[in-house]
């Protein structure tokens, strides 16, 4: 499982998105920023999904699924907090969350890019077959 270089991006996603979700137990940030996104179920269910899409490392098209969805909802967070700072937000969490988000998702799309590759090189397999 940790051998695939996906898992590898998928398990950088898991942890920057856990420091993240620690964002929300930190008291001075808490309030900050549970009010804008989703109330904070938005930064937790980006942290489940990308655990239960390592854990899908055997069905490889179900995992290319959510790592689509996981790049769709990575981009939620970049919009609102986006729209913040350009409205003149000075507040540096918010910067944070942006930037954690986009390199989230560039690990999402390397790892989806490998998920495909290796699915292209089993089809390939089970044609010679």
């Amino acid at each position: 499982m940790i051998q695939r270089i996906q898992s590898f991006y998928l398990l950088l996603v898991i942890l920057l998105s856990a420091s993240l979700s620690y964002g929300f137990f930190v008291t001075e940030y808490a309030v900050k920023l549970a009010s804008l996104f989703f109330e904070s179920f938005g930064f937790f269910a980006i942290l489940i999904l990308a655990i239960i899409s390592l854990l899908l490392y055997t069905k490889r098209k179900l995992q290319i699924l959510f790592c689509l969805f996981l790049i769709l909802l990575n981009l939620i967070p970049v919009i609102i907090y986006g729209y913040m700072i350009f409205n003149g937000s000075e507040e540096m969490i918010h910067y944070a969350v942006v930037s954690i988000s986009l390199i989230e998702t560039l690990f999402l799309i390397l790892a989806r890019q490998a998920i495909l590759k290796d699915e292209k090189l089993v089809r390939s397999i089970d044609r010679i077959r």
